[in-house]
Order: C-alpha cells, then sequence, then structure tokens
C-alpha cells in the first residue's frame, strides 16, 4: 500500500510549478439543505446593495483583454479573430525552463543580550481571563443564538477579557494582535447594554468610528450578523456610498452608526435632525490611525460634539504614545487591557526577503511578475505605496495573463466594494493595494503577501503581513528591499523569532521577465494615455452640464463643512509630501504653477529607473516626517497637589492648632519652625547688646 501522508515536520517549500495550489474542501459535517430559493441565495452582501446607486464601472479589465488578444493574434499570425480564445491562467504562459528554482537561505540574527528592565509597563501587563465559553458571560439569548450561527466557539483572549469589563460600562484601552477578534469584543457587550434600552424614543446611542471604508463595510456586516436576532438598527455612514440613503438612515435615529470621520462631519453639519448630544458609548477602532495629524481636526470636531458622561472604547493593533496619552488624559479611570501589543508578527508566519542591489532598483517589476507567475499564483495580495503604482501594476500583471484586482483610494467606492468581493469570492487571484487595505481587513484564506516596496516603519510592516497568517493560519510574505532599506529589514530580523529567509531569483528568469516587461510596455503607455483622455472627456462633459444648469438658473447647493476652504487648502498642503513644506497660500498658487511648466517641459518617456527613484524619494519623506513627529517633545503635564493650598490665596489664614502643628512632618513645616526659632534667636542677641 503506498503511503500518501505527508511529514508534519518537513517545512513547505515555496518554488515555481506549473499547477496552482488547491485548497482542502473537506465535506461540512454540518451541511443541511435549505428551504426556500431566498435562504440558498442569502448574502451579507445583499445588505449594502441599499447604499450603492452607482454601478462599478471600469474598462481597464476590458482593455488589457483586448491588448492581449491583438498581441496572441499578432503572434499567431491568424486572422479569424472569433475562433480565437485568450487564456487568463498562468498556466499557458509558464515555460518549463522557468521552473527554475528560487535559492532560499537562512538569515541569521545577531545575538544580543536581553535587557528585561528596559522593556515598557505595558509590554508585561498581560489580560486574562477564566471564561472558556460564551456562556459563563451573561450574555443574552439573541445574541447567543448569532453567535451559534457565526460559528464562534470559544471566545479569543481579546474578547474574554474586554467583554465582562465593558459590560460595566468601564472606559477601556486594549491592544491585541490583528486577526484576534477585535471587532466582536466590542460589538457584543454594546449590542448587550442595548437590548435593555427604553424603546419608547428612537436615539443614537453607539457611535463606532474607523479609519477606512473597507474596514466600515466590513464592522457594519460583522455588527448586522450578531444582531440578526434583535431589533437593534445599525446603520453605515462612510463615504463613497450613496448620501441620501444615509441621510434617510440617520433620520431614523439608528442605535448604532458605523462611519469614517469626515462622511460624519458631513451628515452633522449637513443634516438637521442628526446629532451626537445622545451617545452614550463612542468606540475608536484602529485608534492609532484615528488619532493621527491625518485625522486630528476632524476627530476634534466629533469629541467635542460627544456627550462627557459617554462610556470609551478604544482598540488598536498596535499601541502607540498618543493612544497611551489619550487613555490617560481623556478617560474616566480607563481599564487597559493588553492581551498582545503586536510588536511582533504572527507566529506561523514565514518571513522572506528579496535583496535588490544600488544599481538594480529598475529590476523591481521584473521580480514581482517572476515571484507572482512562477510561485504566489493564487490567493496573494501585493502592497504598493502609491495609488499610480498600483494601477501600473494591475495593468502590467494582467497583461501576462494574471486574474488580478485592484483596490486603492482612486476608484470609486462600489469599484473597491466590487473588487473586495470577487477576491474574497477566489474570481481574481491577486489584488494589489495600497495602505488602505491593509489595516482591520479580514479576507479569509490569504497565504501570501507581498511588499514591493518596504514600508515605512515597523508598524506599517505588522499591520500588511498581519493579513495573512490569521487566527492560527499560516501564511507566507515576501518582502523586496533595497538598500535605503536595510534599516527596517535588520529591525525586522531582529526581531523575528523564526528564521527569516533570504530567497534569490535566477539571473536568467529576470532577464527573460525583463524582455516580457519591455514588449509589453508600448501596450501600458497605450492604456494608460486611453484612460486619461477618458478622464478628460468625462470632466470636460461634467463642466460643461454645469454650465447648462447655470444658464438654466439652477445652483448646486454646496454641503456645509466645519473647515473653510482656505483653511482646508493650508491642512492639505500641511500634510502633502515635499522637502520644504509652506503654508501661505500665495506659495501655493506659485508652486502649482511651477508643477504644470515642469509636466510641460517633461516629454521623454518616464524609465523604470525615473519611477522606482520617485517612489524611493516618496517613501524617504514619510520616514522623516514620521522620524520628526516621534523625536518632538511631549508636552509636559501640570499635576496639582491637592494638600497644597493655591498660589495666590489672600484668605485669611486659618487659626493654629497646636496638635496639626506638633504633628506636621512635612519639608515646609520644618522650614517654618527652623525661620522662628533664628528669628527668636536673633531678637535674644539684640536684646543682650543692648
Amino acid at each position: 500500500i503506498v503511503n500518501y501522508s505527508e511529514e508534519s515536520d518537513v517545512e513547505v517549500t515555496f518554488q515555481p510549478t506549473k499547477q496552482k495550489q488547491q485548497t482542502k474542501k473537506d465535506f461540512d459535517i454540518n451541511f443541511e439543505f435549505v428551504t426556500s430559493v431566498e435562504e440558498y441565495q442569502k448574502d451579507a452582501w445583499n445588505d449594502l446593495t441599499k447604499y450603492v446607486k452607482r454601478k462599478a464601472k471600469s474598462k481597464t479589465d476590458e482593455k488589457i483583454k483586448k491588448a492581449r488578444l491583438i498581441s496572441q493574434l499578432d503572434d499567431d499570425n491568424n486572422d479569424q479573430l472569433n475562433e480565437t480564445k485568450v487564456s487568463t491562467d498562468q498556466d499557458a504562459v509558464l515555460s518549463d525552463d522557468e521552473l527554475i528554482h528560487d535559492n532560499i537561505k537562512v538569515k541569521k540574527k545577531k545575538r544580543e543580550s536581553n535587557n528585561s528592565g528596559n522593556e515598557e509597563f505595558f509590554d508585561n501587563v498581560v489580560a486574562t481571563s477564566d471564561s472558556k465559553s460564551f456562556y459563563e458571560m451573561n450574555l443574552s439569548r439573541p445574541l447567543m443564538k448569532a453567535i451559534g450561527e457565526m460559528k464562534f466557539v470559544h471566545p479569543t483572549p481579546i474578547q474574554s477579557s474586554t467583554i465582562p469589563v465593558a459590560l460595566l460600562g468601564r472606559d477601556i484601552c486594549g491592544c491585541a494582535a490583528t486577526g484576534t477578534g477585535k471587532t466582536a469584543a466590542y460589538m457584543l457587550p454594546t449590542l448587550e447594554r442595548l437590548l435593555y434600552r427604553p424603546i419608547e424614543s428612537a436615539i443614537t446611542r453607539v457611535l463606532v468610528l474607523v479609519p477606512t471604508r473597507e474596514l466600515g463595510v466590513q464592522i457594519y456586516q460583522v455588527s448586522k450578523q450578531l444582531a440578526q436576532f434583535t431589533n437593534i438598527e445599525i446603520a453605515l455612514s462612510v463615504g463613497g456610498l450613496d448620501l441620501k440613503v444615509q441621510e434617510n438612515m440617520l433620520r431614523k435615529n439608528p442605535d448604532v452608526v458605523i462611519a469614517t470621520p469626515g462622511r460624519l462631519i458631513d451628515h452633522l453639519k449637513g443634516t438637521p435632525s442628526f446629532s451626537l448630544d445622545s451617545i452614550e458609548i463612542l468606540i475608536l477602532d484602529e485608534a492609532d490611525r484615528m488619532l493621527d495629524e491625518f485625522f486630528a481636526e476632524q476627530m476634534k470636531e466629533i469629541i467635542k460634539q460627544c456627550s462627557r458622561t459617554r462610556q470609551t472604547l478604544l482598540f488598536s493593533a498596535t499601541m502607540t504614545e498618543e493612544v497611551e496619552d489619550l487613555a490617560a488624559m481623556s478617560l474616566t479611570k480607563p481599564v487597559r487591557l493588553f492581551v498582545d501589543s503586536n510588536k511582533e508578527v504572527a507566529f506561523n508566519l514565514r518571513q522572506e526577503f528579496v535583496r535588490i542591489r544600488q544599481d538594480k532598483e529598475a529590476d523591481r517589476e521584473s521580480i514581482l511578475c517572476a515571484l507572482v507567475c512562477r510561485t504566489f499564483k493564487s490567493r496573494c495580495i501585493v502592497f504598493v505605496q502609491t495609488k499610480k503604482q498600483a494601477h501600473r501594476i494591475h495593468i502590467l500583471l494582467g497583461l501576462l495573463g494574471v486574474r488580478i484586482a485592484e483596490l486603492h483610494g482612486n476608484l470609486t467606492q462600489p469599484q473597491r466594494l466590487e473588487a473586495l468581493q470577487k477576491f474574497k469570492n477566489e474570481e481574481f487571484d491577486v489584488l494589489v493595494a495600497t495602505d488602505v487595505a491593509a489595516r482591520g481587513l479580514d479576507i479569509p484564506g490569504i497565504r501570501t503577501v507581498i511588499n514591493f516596496m518596504m514600508p515605512p516603519t515597523l508598524e506599517h510592516y505588522i499591520h500588511r503581513v498581519g493579513r495573512t497568517a490569521r487566527a492560527g493560519r499560516g501564511g507566507v510574505s515576501v518582502s523586496l528591499a533595497g538598500e535605503q532599506e536595510r534599516k527596517i529589514v535588520k529591525e525586522i530580523i531582529k526581531r523575528a523569532t523564526n528564521p527569516v529567509k533570504s530567497r534569490l531569483i535566477p539571473l536568467e528568469i529576470l532577464e527573460k521577465y525583463k524582455t516580457k516587461l519591455e514588449r509589453l510596455e508600448p501596450q501600458i503607455e497605450q492604456i494608460l494615455q486611453e484612460e486619461y483622455q477618458e478622464r478628460l472627456l468625462s470632466k470636460t462633459e461634467n463642466q460643461a452640464n454645469r454650465a447648462e444648469k447655470l444658464l438654466k438658473g439652477e445652483t448646486e447647493q454646496r454641503r456645509p463643512w466645519f473647515q473653510s476652504a482656505k483653511e482646508r487648502k493650508l491642512e492639505k498642503n500641511k500634510l502633502a509630501l515635499q522637502d520644504d513644506p509652506k503654508t501661505d497660500s500665495k506659495s501655493l498658487n506659485n508652486k502649482d504653477k511651477n508643477k504644470n511648466k515642469e509636466r510641460k517641459q517633461k516629454k521623454g518617456k518616464e524609465t523604470p529607473n525615473d519611477r522606482i527613484q520617485a517612489e524611493l524619494k516618496r517613501l524617504a519623506l514619510l520616514q522623516s516626517r514620521l522620524a520628526k513627529r516621534k523625536a518632538k517633545p511631549k508636552r509636559l503635564n501640570a499635576c496639582v497637589d491637592s494638600t497644597a493650598p493655591p498660589k495666590h490665596n489672600k484668605a485669611k489664614r486659618k487659626k493654629s492648632n497646636f496638635t496639626e502643628e506638633i504633628c506636621n512632618t512635612s519639608r515646609k513645616g520644618a522650614k517654618k519652625y527652623r525661620h522662628v526659632q533664628n528669628r527668636n534667636n536673633k531678637s535674644k542677641a539684640f536684646g543682650k547688646a543692648m
């Protein structure tokens, strides 16, 4: 009998293959036949259709398919267009000479002495709880039924620590690693408290603030599933979705509002019947991101309108000094729950690095194509630094036959939701994204995370690679690191618990993909040029429609904002990545004119090295800004001693108390007694002299 069993100790080697890695799909023992067609077609995403009124229009994939079709016809010299089929799978493109194995080495870590005395206080505090089941947490039956429907068996450490404390109404500052169930940790006690609310009047009692739209959609879906057997109303208020539908939902005063800061302020200023006066629970998810400089002014405006007697819950995967300061200063007797400070990656994550020499920075795209087309063919996320780079890689890998989608801020919200949903449904194999997808998103089954460029800080790296190896599963991260990024690589290797691998792609494979990219460059430029012309055309049409409305006497009512146009422009310039930012409005106009002149003068084609150097320059500017912010001296907080009298107290002095004077052993009392004794001694000496 042939033994087909696998040895558990053998490490999986991620090398090029012609076959895709198939997921093991065993028969579900809990399989049940449905009773109706509606139940069979039930989908959690259908609840979002009421917020999405515009269709997700994206012509990039059509252009890629057309370009591949034309190139295949040119190669085959075949004029029969209808009989030709374009393969969208990488297996047809991969040849036998590309199956050469990559050279993988283990990077040794330098031994260093353990300075346990220098560790921070919060790292040593571990929240523990004896609760081993949701039944021991005093949750109501509707929530327990929803937990059973969602197949939750045992609570995670952050859930078992948070739920009992949050039910008491205490303020919480919680920190746990990515993928440990923080959403259920704060939503279950919140929904439990809302079950006992007065039903006579509809009031918005809970506000959940999130930094990104996709994270808000995800929390909305989880919350709807947890509250499916209750009468609790939950509303979603994020940018990019239909404004009128959100206004109608907020006018009904739902119990829970999940929002991003910008859209929430828009509704506070533009929806008269909606306010935050009745907020009883304020939840900040990804609190470290919510408290950075990009959301600073918006967060001040929101918290200023919330009730002071609220319960505040702060949750984050990485704990920064800003979050600690907020927890210490603005929360009322907060409970700090540090299950995991998340300063290390997941224990079951395999970390790999591809070193790029200083004169080989232009090879990044060919290295990425070799990794995706040969080795990591499915369930892969590629993180890039900018939206422009994400779109280019989408076109590039699409022309190579990879089923790929993109996710970044230049897309409309319906396009972003559609890309995320199709990637979850495995209609796409690869997702190229900016850091908008680096926080909080839980996409099941992700095996690989590739960093096209190293992130600016270690915290950003932990968030990116945290998209894989979640909830005890395994995963791989592959990072392309140049000479400018060696510092962060050394820091990652220093903190790694498992051996870190170094991957070297054979030179002949790189040369082959270089020639492929050079051959595809005209097609990429053509697609980008077509999209640019389409944008100009749609912009012109919009301007013509506005002019037509103005001629008819129709005026568009502008929605109010808490900042003036000048303040918003100054804030945008302050947050922009530039060498010498100026906050003067005249300098802003001059700068815009100079930029336009540079664009007109620059007629030559942009080389791969120029693109990468521009990305590295932006990365260096971002790192310098974060370093300056970290080195900035913290604000000193004055502490008033309750026992000491105020400075300028002109009230009458209290009468002397014999017991108090005898027992007063303070420094001030001793100084007073010394002064009285010296004065008496001087008076006696003066009397003798007389």
